[in-house]
């Protein structure tokens, strides 16, 4: 932390970028902070100072020369780099289109060493004075200044004493540090001495990323206590009475809106929540660190701590999975899609299914037979089901029916 100057934001949360928490060029010093912990040899950034002002920049800058000072490697991409971001690296590998190189070795201080390797070369012209050396160097070689030229940057570099120099470099470092290799070496991953160290060795710690992660979306609550407040009204028609059919099919609609409302809600509100969380475990997957299998025991054992208590008999558990399915269905979408406003699309069509195959709008019986068996396995209209027995289904109190005498709530 004291490296990449965050001490001071050490009890920060990261947020999502944009909305909450750090800032893009603190964020940026955070990914090279995860990267120094498993002390890699060499550390390969792409545009660390893209999308930065001058100020942000250099603060990155010198995050990542606070790093080379350690003995690090660090190997950089640069776009359009001011002075001082471009004097701040050692060497520099310099390519043209094709990937050839043009060249390949120190700066020197000022860059002085880049400077004299090209105006060395007939028709360059000289750097102005205070002249971005980069700039500088990007105009004299560009492919116009070739064909004006005459001359292929590529073959001379091939052709220089510097290129020389490292080839001999690079020919006597690879003759010391060989290594014999055999056709039946061990294939396993180099990152984990075993696969088990991977798949189990951070259960104790996922779920307390978990927990922070949950904590820091304290923003979810106030949406679902709105809706569920908006929806009580729809309950007091309950004590209004039910001496007709008209009565209860309020009561049952009531019942059937609650459901369905709450349960989109749950769909919509899970959906961009497990799509920053896939982020984040792919990048951590590929990293090594777990696979998903304790990802998901982590997940499984959060939730038996935070609910599983609750759940102390057989309805309680069908209670929970009467709202969890939509939850599911939320998580399975994003799963299947690049990203949540796809699966937001997606999940539309199932609240369509639901809503037709519920069994409250189109009765089980007026269903045609070849879409009955969409009723058969439709959460929803099961949840439907089992409210309205639950409460009526032994209800023998009298009530009006049109076109029928003697008739009971249980009956019709």
């Amino acid at each position: 932390m004291d490296l990449v100057e965050l001490d001071n934001l050490k009890d920060a949360i990261v947020g999502l970028p944009g909305v909450t928490g750090l800032s893009t060029e603190q964020r940026k010093r955070l990914t090279i902070a995860v990267e120094l912990v498993a002390n890699p040899s060499i550390i390969f950034m792409d545009e660390p100072t893209s999308s930065l002002d001058a100020r942000a920049a250099a603060i990155v800058m010198r995050t990542v020369r606070n790093t080379v000072d350690t003995g690090q490697t660090v190997v950089c991409t640069i776009y359009l780099p001011s002075i001082d971001i471009f004097e701040a690296f050692d060497e520099l590998l310099l390519m043209k289109r094709g990937g050839q190189v043009i060249y390949s070795g120190p700066l020197g201080r000022n860059s002085r060493k880049i400077i004299e390797y090209f105006e060395a070369i007939p028709g360059i012209p000289k750097i102005k004075e205070k002249y971005n050396p980069a700039t500088w160097m990007l105009e004299a070689s560009s492919v116009a200044a070739e064909v004006r030229l005459g001359i292929d940057f590529a073959e001379h570099y091939k052709s220089s004493s510097l290129h020389q120099v490292q080839t001999n470099t690079c020919t006597k470092q690879s003759s010391s540090e060989r290594v014999e290799c055999t056709s039946t070496g061990n294939k396993r991953p180099l990152f984990h001495i075993t696969i088990f160290s991977a798949q189990f060795g951070a259960i104790p710690i996922l779920p307390i990323e978990a927990v922070v992660d949950l904590l820091e979306k304290p923003r979810l609550q106030p949406r679902e206590d709105v809706l569920h407040l908006s929806l009580q009204p729809l309950w007091l028609d309950q004590f209004s009475g039910r001496d007709n059919t008209g009565d209860l099919t309020t009561i049952i609609g009531a019942m059937y809106a609650a459901v369905l409302f709450v349960g989109i809600n749950n769909c919509q509100t899970v959906q961009p929540v497990v799509a920053i969380e896939r982020t984040v475990f792919y990048r951590e997957k590929a990293a090594g660190m777990y696979s998903a299998l304790p990802y998901a025991m982590a997940q499984c054992i959060l939730w038996w701590a935070s609910n599983g208590q609750c759940i102390n008999s057989f309805g309680s558990f069908l209670y929970y999975i009467s709202f969890l399915y939509f939850t599911y269905y939320g998580m399975m979408t994003v799963s299947i899609t690049p990203n949540h406003q796809v699966a937001s699309i997606l999940a539309a069509t199932f609240y369509a299914l639901f809503n037709l195959f519920s069994g409250f709008f189109i009765p089980r019986l007026k269903i045609p037979k070849w879409w009955i068996w969409y009723y058969w396995i439709c959460q929803l209209a099961w949840t439907v089901y089992g409210l309205i027995v639950s409460q009526y289904g032994d209800v023998t109190d009298p009530i009006t029916v049109p076109g029928m005498k003697n008739s009971t709530t249980v009956q019709w």
